[in-house]
Order: C-alpha cells, then structure tokens, then sequence
C-alpha cells in the first residue's frame, strides 16, 4: 500500500496488467475447452483458481453498482477507465476515492 500511495498511477496500472493477465489466460483456457474439447489442459486448473475470485469481485461490483447507482456495466467500466487514468493528477479523483 506505501507503494500505491506513493505512485497511484504506476501501481494500479501494474494491479491492471496483473488483472488482464489472468483473464487472457482464462480465455485462452475457454478456448482450449470450446474449441478443443478437452478439459484436461494443463494450465486449467490454475487459470480457474486465480480467475475466480477476480471475476467474482467483478459481478458483484457490476451487481452493486446497478442496484445502487442504477450504472449499466459499460458506465461504470468508463468511469474506471477514466478514474484511472487521471489517478495521481491533480485535477484527477484522490486515491480514496477509486473506492467509491
């Protein structure tokens, strides 16, 4: 957390390449199962195992924010978009407010 503190804008954008990166590879596993039709592919397991629980983070905030703020998902995906390209700017939102 110092290190986010210290530099929001480099740190989250580690945090997002991180997160694309789990994705792609369980698209890649999708693929594999889809097209492939086997689900003994080796990296499966663990694509599913670190996937999970971001894509569930995920539907739930998705969940929350149309319940709440009544925000379709691609809303909401623009104002992260947005919230993390200006994070770290001045005239950008505050490190807190990335939780909102």
């Amino acid at each position: 957390m110092t290190k986010v503190l210290a530099n929001p804008f480099r740190e989250l954008g580690d945090v997002r390449a991180v997160f694309e990166g789990v994705l792609r590879r369980l698209y890649r596993q999708r693929n594999i199962v889809m097209h492939g039709g086997t689900t003994a592919a080796v990296a499966l397991d663990a694509a599913l195992r670190t996937a999970a629980p971001l894509v569930g983070a995920g539907m739930d905030r998705l969940v929350h924010a149309k319940l709440t703020l009544g925000l379709e998902p691609l809303d909401l995906v623009a104002r992260a978009e947005n919230s993390l390209a200006l994070v770290g700017d001045p005239l950008g939102p505050s490190l807190t407010h990335l939780l909102d």
